[in-house]
């Protein structure tokens, strides 16, 4: 029987925060990654909120979480999935 080993839910932020960042994939596959670490962050009570990623933190040609209008400061979403955690 193999010994059970324990994993650090800071480390899965991270790992959660680089794949949403650097991800090519479709938004259904971040939104289970995203769901995922929303059970574990709220389950052990490390829950502290989200933020999006902008155009400049994305890869080049896929949407970001968040665009900002320079003139009006209005917020668009184009793809909710691009988040990092706190």
């Amino acid at each position: 029987m193999k010994a059970k080993k324990t994993f650090k839910v800071a480390e899965l932020v991270t790992i959660v925060n680089v794949r949403n960042k650097l991800s090519t994939c479709e938004p259904e596959v971040r939104r289970g990654w995203n769901a995922l670490l929303e059970i574990v962050l709220h389950e052990t009570g490390n829950y502290e909120g989200f933020g999006f990623l902008n155009s400049t933190l994305v890869p080049p040609g896929h949407k970001p979480g968040i665009t900002t209008d320079p003139e009006t400061g209005a917020h668009t979403f184009p793809d909710e999935t691009r988040r990092y955690y706190n």
